[in-house]
């Protein structure tokens, strides 16, 4: 069994509730059984709910308060010292319950605490929920890690890295990545009417994963999708709050030019990606543009997800000159100084040639750290540009980057 990185009892155990945010299919259920299985014999009394169920849906979107009313009687019953942990798994299909959460937690200070999975940021918003008001610690599960377990970087590239499909040996991994996009359409999208035409989105779908890694300009989109720019913004919005992909700005001093500069969206997982752009049944050929476009994209989610885990607090950025040239990672604190740069080769030997965005970047930023995180079995350094393997990049993020 394999360790995840996100630990909630560490949070629980101070009395502090816990939201749980990722992509479905990342292993948030399995972390809540996990957790009811740990503390099954503990001081605490347990409440599960999933809203997944028809039943459990249904009762309490009729009813949020019904919520309060099964808790209290739960808690009042319980010995002197004892706490009462209630999971809510995917609590975004009914966000009301999070202000029944509140009241509870405001009550009860510390007897009672909660333990949220959510998929979709976006419903919690748009319901109107108050998010507990910094009463819950929010946490993030990504894919499986390099930091949780040595991960096979062709499978990776090939079918992602989800638990469910990574870990499967059941030789189902395409039709399950394939099943995963349609299921995503119907009960992400269009269940939950985020928006008019599922078909429209569906295509506009496509669209982004050819563009995957690419700056996207909204305007020029919208036009091929006969669509609004705005709308095609919006679309990428809601990609972002369903957690299907992560936007990486451009970077700038000037934060009206920031503004200006046109985003990169990554899909958060290769199999997903490669299921939308219908890569899933070709054989990938290393050192060609789709390897290329996948292994920046792995690695981009492996240090988002490191940066999360080690409580880093990057903000992750693109960097571009006025002649095109890019770097494909900024990390910084803030949005002036840069901490480190970052490019990212799918090769075993790049070359500085091969990282022609360091010379015009290093003009203007001569004290930051440039890294190539490659695919070079041991690290080496050119021209002050240290080449790093990419799983070696990840695991020691917070020591080769201060």
């Amino acid at each position: 069994m394999i360790t995840r990185a996100v630990n909630p009892l560490k949070v629980l155990e101070k009395q502090k509730s816990v939201l749980l945010l990722g992509p479905r299919g990342t292993g948030k259920t399995v972390l809540l059984r996990q957790l009811i299985e740990s503390k099954s014999n503990s001081d605490l009394s347990i409440l599960s709910i999933d809203l997944l169920q028809g039943g459990d849906f249904q009762r309490y979107l009729a009813n949020p308060s019904q919520l309060t009313k099964e808790v209290e009687d739960k808690a009042l019953r319980l010995e002197e010292g004892k706490s009462v942990l209630v999971l809510i798994d995917e609590v975004q299909k009914v966000p009301a319950l999070l202000d029944e959460a509140h009241h509870l937690i405001e009550k009860y200070h510390g007897r009672i605490v909660f333990l949220f999975s959510g998929s979709s940021a976006r419903k919690l918003k748009r319901g109107g929920a108050n998010l507990l008001a910094g009463r819950a610690i929010s946490s993030h599960l990504f894919p499986l890690n390099q930091l949780e377990t040595n991960l096979s970087l062709s499978r990776a590239l090939q079918f992602g890295t989800m638990p469910g499909v990574y870990l499967s040996n059941t030789g189902l991994e395409v039709e399950t990545l394939e099943s995963y996009v349609s299921t995503y359409l119907q009960e992400e999208i269009q269940q939950e009417s985020l928006v008019r035409g599922i078909e429209r989105f569906s295509r506009f779908l496509e669209f982004a994963a050819q563009s995957n890694g690419q700056p996207v300009n909204f305007a020029k989109l919208g036009k091929q999708l006969g669509i609004a720019g705005k709308t095609a913004a919006g679309y990428f919005s809601i990609l972002c709050d369903t957690l299907i992909a992560n936007e990486i700005s451009g970077w700038s001093t000037s934060v009206r030019r920031q503004l200006l500069q046109a985003p990169k969206f990554y899909f958060f997982d290769c199999g997903v990606l490669n299921a939308l752009n219908g890569y899933l049944r070709i054989d990938l050929r290393e050192g060609g543009y789709v390897y290329g476009n996948l292994f920046e994209t792995f690695v981009i989610n492996q240090l988002l997800g490191a940066n999360h885990y080690y409580s880093l607090g990057f903000r992750f950025y693109y960097w571009r000159d006025k002649d095109g040239r890019e770097i494909d990672l900024l990390l910084a604190r803030n949005a002036f100084e840069p901490v480190a740069a970052i490019e990212i080769k799918s090769s075993t030997a790049p070359t500085v040639d091969d990282c022609p965005g360091f010379l015009p970047f290093k003009e203007e930023y001569a004290h930051v750290p440039r890294l190539c995180a490659c695919n070079t079995p041991r690290s080496y350094t050119d021209d002050e540009i240290r080449f790093i393997p990419w799983k070696e990049l990840v695991t020691d993020l917070k020591k080769i980057v201060q």
